[in-house]
């Protein structure tokens, strides 16, 4: 393409509308640079979740688990 057909294209596009523009130069630039592919989904086995949960405390109780909501709603509510 050479200088002069470069301009007509210019001036043509130069009346379409914004959105449709904006459509043209996405669409060009992809040309240009290769998408990303898409990541990996990351997954965890359950082995590595549980390990990640392993404590060395007990559980808490149900009342402790009961004090533990209270102050944190005190926390988030006064």
């Amino acid at each position: 393409m050479d200088s002069k057909e470069m301009f007509e294209v210019l001036q043509r596009v130069k009346t379409w509308k914004p959105e449709m523009r904006i459509d043209l130069a996405r669409r060009v630039l992809e040309t240009i640079v290769s998408p990303r592919p898409p990541l990996p989904p990351q997954t965890m086995t359950l082995e590595e979740v549980q390990a990640i949960m392993k404590t060395d405390k007990p559980p808490p109780t149900d009342e402790e688990c009961k004090k533990i909501l209270e102050e944190e709603r005190m926390k988030k509510y006064g």
